[in-house]
């Protein structure tokens, strides 16, 4: 599990893939040319995060950019959990991972007394060396699996955090154009 999670991560949190640069450059020449309509059916045609909070945006235009930063940040709170949960598997595997290992520790523990108990001789010395053994072995999977976790989970959750801030910062430098639109309603 915490080998797939960990491939997931490396091919789903990349910057290209969340921010897209075709789709920042048609944005921008929307923005430039004022077309919001336009750069809002940009976001419909290349979906994913970075379209996601945009579309947020655009579609409050009309309510002033008061509400559009706000839209956008919600909207860019819902897409930086979508993104963080995937990484926090990662973790999950990280903290369950020791534990069972303590698990296997203890069942073979118990197995090792118990032929202490009622065994004696080299054949019972043998199996409680074995069941130690299988104790042990147990502990050492477990960290062999919660370290590199642990360590990708980190990795992860950083890279992603900072994907998700330079999106938001590019989010806000592609709307800000939109500070000193004025909305001329059409009279019937």
């Amino acid at each position: 599990a915490g080998v797939g999670l960990i491939i997931d991560s490396f091919v789903k949190i990349q910057g290209k893939k969340i921010v897209p640069d075709i789709l920042v450059e048609r944005i921008r020449e929307a923005m430039q040319q004022g077309d919001v309509m336009k750069a809002l059916d940009h976001c419909d045609e290349e979906p994913g995060p970075l379209s996601n909070i945009l579309s947020a945006g655009f579609t409050n235009v009309e309510e002033g950019f008061e509400v559009i930063q706000d839209s956008i940040g919600v909207a860019a709170d819902l897409e930086s959990e979508k993104l963080m949960q995937k990484v926090a598997y990662i973790n999950l595997v990280g903290n369950l991972a020791p534990m069972l290992g303590l698990l296997g520790t203890v069942v073979g523990m118990i197995k090792a007394f118990k032929t202490l108990a009622v065994g004696a001789g080299a054949a019972a010395s043998s199996t409680l060396a074995l069941n130690i053994s299988l104790a042990l072995s147990t502990t050492a999977a477990g960290l062999f699996i919660a370290v590199p976790a642990v360590g990708f989970y980190y990795y992860f959750r950083n890279r992603a955090t900072n994907i998700i801030l330079g999106m938001e910062g590019l989010t806000l430098d592609l709307v800000k154009v939109l500070r000193n639109v004025e909305i001329v309603e059409e009279e019937e």
